[in-house]
């Protein structure tokens, strides 16, 4: 699992691989996740150019929690392990797409769509 802490309640910030989420952990007690699923990257032309991409699908946050900047934390921790990662994100999740629009340093970790995806121009 990768680790960090965070200021928000002094959660802990974790990757926890085997279940595919983020989890923040105030102790052993999980008070946050955000779910994820893996694609691999696509074949591409056989130059090994392909870049996986992580769904954010889901972020919940313990309801007495809520409102104390875990959920924000949890985005920014998960957007900066893909970005350590190489991959691309899709964010799946209402909550992260809010994010990643409202911090717009993450916009380049988005998913090519459409036109994009096929190195065209519109």
């Amino acid at each position: 699992m990768d680790e960090i802490s965070a200021e928000p309640d002094a959660v802990r910030l974790v990757h926890n691989a085997d279940r595919d989420r983020y989890e923040a952990l105030d102790g052993d007690e999980v008070v946050a996740v955000l779910a994820h699923e893996d694609e691999d990257p696509p074949a591409g032309d056989g130059e090994g150019l392909g870049v996986g991409v992580r769904d954010l699908r889901s972020t919940v946050v313990a309801p007495e929690r809520s409102g104390a900047g875990i959920g924000s934390a949890i985005v920014r921790f998960a957007l900066d392990d893909i970005r350590s990662l190489g991959m691309r994100v899709r964010p799946t999740c209402w909550f992260v797409r809010g994010w990643i629009e409202r911090h717009h340093e993450y916009a380049d970790l988005l998913e090519p769509t459409g036109h994009e995806a096929k190195g065209e121009t519109p």
